[in-house]
């Protein structure tokens, strides 16, 4: 009598899927602008001490507030997007990249002036 044994193949390692840092950045920004915009409707909701869910008020901004955080946000995602997938473009894509990364820069230290000169800090 014989016996026939059967070979299981041998098992071979799955790859794991490799992410470029392209997609690793767009999704930072999922996580991150999303956050941000979830954090502004939890910030005001409390566990009290009988377990239930109640709001602060006090904090709790109003519908104008948010529609204005909400478009600041959103304006700051499109140019953090923006940004990102240009500098995955090419070597002339990557220039444009660092000439408004450049032009935001000194667009943000020229509005710091801007506002003191209109607010002057009071001693």
């Amino acid at each position: 009598m014989e016996v026939k044994y059967k070979t299981t193949p041998e098992s071979q390692p799955i790859a794991e899927k490799e992410y470029s840092l392209r997609t690793v950045l767009n999704m930072m920004g999922i996580v991150i602008f999303g956050g941000i915009l979830l954090q502004s409707l939890t910030v005001p909701i409390v566990l009290d001490g009988n377990g239930e869910f109640s709001q602060i008020e006090e904090i709790k901004m109003s519908a104008g507030k948010f529609v204005e955080f909400f478009l600041f946000t959103l304006g700051c995602g499109i140019i953090y997007y923006f940004l990102v997938n240009v500098y995955f473009m090419g070597k002339k894509w990557r220039r444009i990249f660092f000439i408004s990364i450049t032009l935001l820069a000194f667009f943000s230290i020229y509005m710091v002036f801007f506002y003191l000169l209109q607010h002057p800090l009071s001693h």
